[in-house]
């Protein structure tokens, strides 16, 4: 049997229009993402370091504002996205507070830190997220345990 190497074009296939052009879009979409990536969400807290809070929080006579989170809390993470990623919200709290966030990693490395664990022990936090508001003179003046949406936390801390 003789082998036919002529090439027939009416026994091949079209490929589809739409093939093309959704390919073409994939392929700058991603040429655009690469050039333009997404920006990560911006906590917009200015947050004070653990150990000279307390310093800070004298001189300016201003109650400090703790923040008790975890890595792996899904409500401190919708708390961070409501109210401390809100431009009004995070611009009352830094002029009202000296704002320091503390978070616990008992669940990733088996321990704390030495200064976290001891500000949990001292305001007695049993859950996250925890909010406690200590004024100057070190005494609790507010503490706000669990999620509660973004109204009801602005009003709980700016009364």
């Amino acid at each position: 049997m003789p082998i036919n190497f002529t090439f027939d074009r009416t026994k091949q296939r079209a490929l589809p229009v739409w093939l093309v052009i959704v390919t073409a879009l994939l392929i700058v979409a991603r040429i655009v993402s690469t050039r333009y990536p997404v920006e990560k969400d911006v906590d917009l807290v200015r947050w004070t370091p653990i150990a000279s809070a307390p310093t800070i929080a004298r001189r300016a006579r201003m109650n400090l504002m703790y923040e008790f989170s975890a890595d792996w809390c899904g409500p401190c993470r919708k708390l961070e996205r409501e109210v401390f990623m809100d431009p009004k919200a995070a611009s009352g709290i830094n002029h009202l507070f000296i704002p320091v966030k503390v978070v616990d990693r008992q669940q990733e490395e088996g321990h704390n830190p030495p200064a976290v664990q001891q500000l949990i022990d001292r305001y007695g936090v049993t859950g996250f997220p925890t909010v406690v508001i200590v004024g100057v003179d070190g005494t609790v003046k507010q503490r706000i345990v669990g999620y509660t949406n973004s109204g009801t936390f602005l009003r709980s801390v700016f009364r």
